[in-house]
């Protein structure tokens, strides 16, 4: 499957989902990646500046 974007972590992403609980950081992961092969607007709903 073709990827819209590539994604690359700063190390601040990485302290962050680190000091989540693992169920939460694996949502996250996931979500991440799903939106990498899929054009999902609910995903990115509130997301209003650049990121």
């Amino acid at each position: 499957m073709d990827k819209h974007f590539e994604i690359l972590f700063l190390d601040e992403a990485f302290e962050f989902l680190s000091g989540l609980e693992r169920k939460h950081y694996e949502k996250i992961l996931y979500n991440i990646r799903k939106s990498q092969v899929e054009l999902n607007p609910e995903l990115f709903k509130k997301l209003s500046d650049d990121i």
